[in-house]
């Protein structure tokens, strides 16, 4: 079953049934990227859910990093002011 045939369904949802179904996709994707992301009482199960977390690699972008960016937000800016301005 493809996303497009099962979308018109997903809006019919109502929005508990909407969060119940982003909860479910979440632990699936976690499951199938070897990660287990429920937790019980158990202090054991949680330790390993932050090693797991500490492990991953995220990468953060920022447009502050990248001087490129900064210079177009600025020029952005700038121009938006004049025209504020006018």
């Amino acid at each position: 079953m493809s996303l497009q045939e099962i979308l018109p369904t997903i809006n019919q949802l109502s929005h508990q049934d909407k969060l119940r179904l982003i909860h479910f996709l979440l632990l699936e994707v976690a499951r199938e990227d070897g990660c287990t992301l429920e937790l019980n009482d158990d202090e054991v199960t949680k330790q390993a859910l932050l090693k797991q977390l500490t492990s991953t690699e995220a990468v953060v972008w920022s447009p502050q990093a990248d001087s490129a960016s900064v210079q177009a937000l600025s020029d952005l800016l700038a121009e938006a002011q004049s025209i504020a301005n006018a």
